[in-house]
């Protein structure tokens, strides 16, 4: 085993600027780098006594120059024991299936890991994409509301004037063809009535409480039944 060089620092920017310093300025090679915890950091190298002594003192000069502070020790041994390998540097024990299987355990662990994450970003990304909806859904509701405030107010001021033909007959109710009967008499009345499609005649005719047909009679009741129905019921009046 050749020579041993190692510098112990305060941070992880420290240790990488050490070990950036110490193979430039010598021909070593970078061993390992050891967080021994509580922010210490151990950078390990090695080559000829001569090429680690001098590269230690360069990444010493180094980390010093950035805190003396970051630097806790340096300290070269010029010949190793070999048994060190055992200690220092990558260990390469013989193919064991165990650790392979190990190995394998830990890769799908961690591919589930991702699986979870990449699920979790993209539930996220679908309810940030359900929450813009929901927002346009609301302000195009709220536009759709202040438009029909804004037409049940024009066809009110219609009625009040008497002129029938202005009418937003989808906005209908039971208190606007109350006016078109007093203004216009019941033939105009039943004739602007007659223009609206079935279903709206059956929901204006459930706002009448004393109908002349209530109920399922109602639902089931044809557009000529229902006209002859609002007839009967202003001719009564």
């Amino acid at each position: 085993m050749q020579a041993l060089g190692l510098i112990e620092t305060k941070g992880l920017i420290a240790s990488i600027e050490a070990a950036d310093t110490m193979v430039k300025s010598a021909d070593v090679s970078i061993i390992e780098k050891t967080y021994i915890g509580g922010g210490l950091v151990t950078i390990s190298i090695t080559g000829d006594v001569g090429a680690v002594k001098a590269s230690v003192e360069a990444g010493v000069a180094a980390v010093k120059k950035l805190d003396e502070e970051f630097l806790v020790s340096q300290h070269v041994i010029p010949r190793p024991h070999e048994e060190l390998k055992i200690i220092i540097g990558p260990n390469d024990p013989e193919d064991d299936p165990a650790s392979d299987k190990e190995l394998e355990n830990e890769n799908n662990i961690d591919k589930a890991e991702n699986t979870e994450k990449v699920e979790v970003v993209e539930e996220a990304k679908v309810i940030e994409e359900t929450k813009a909806i929901e927002e346009v859904k609301v302000v195009e509701e709220t536009k759709n509301v202040e438009e029909t405030k804004e037409n049940v107010e024009k066809d009110k001021d219609a009625l009040d004037s008497g002129k029938v033909h202005k009418i937003n007959l989808e906005n209908l109710r039971k208190d606007d063809v109350d006016k078109l009967v007093n203004k216009n008499g019941i033939e105009k009345t039943i004739s602007v009535l007659a223009k609206l499609k079935v279903v709206k005649l059956r929901n204006l005719a459930r706002e009448y409480k004393d109908f002349v047909i209530t109920g399922r009679t109602i639902s089931k009741a044809d557009k000529n039944l229902l006209i002859t129905k609002f007839r009967l019921y202003y001719e009564k009046k």
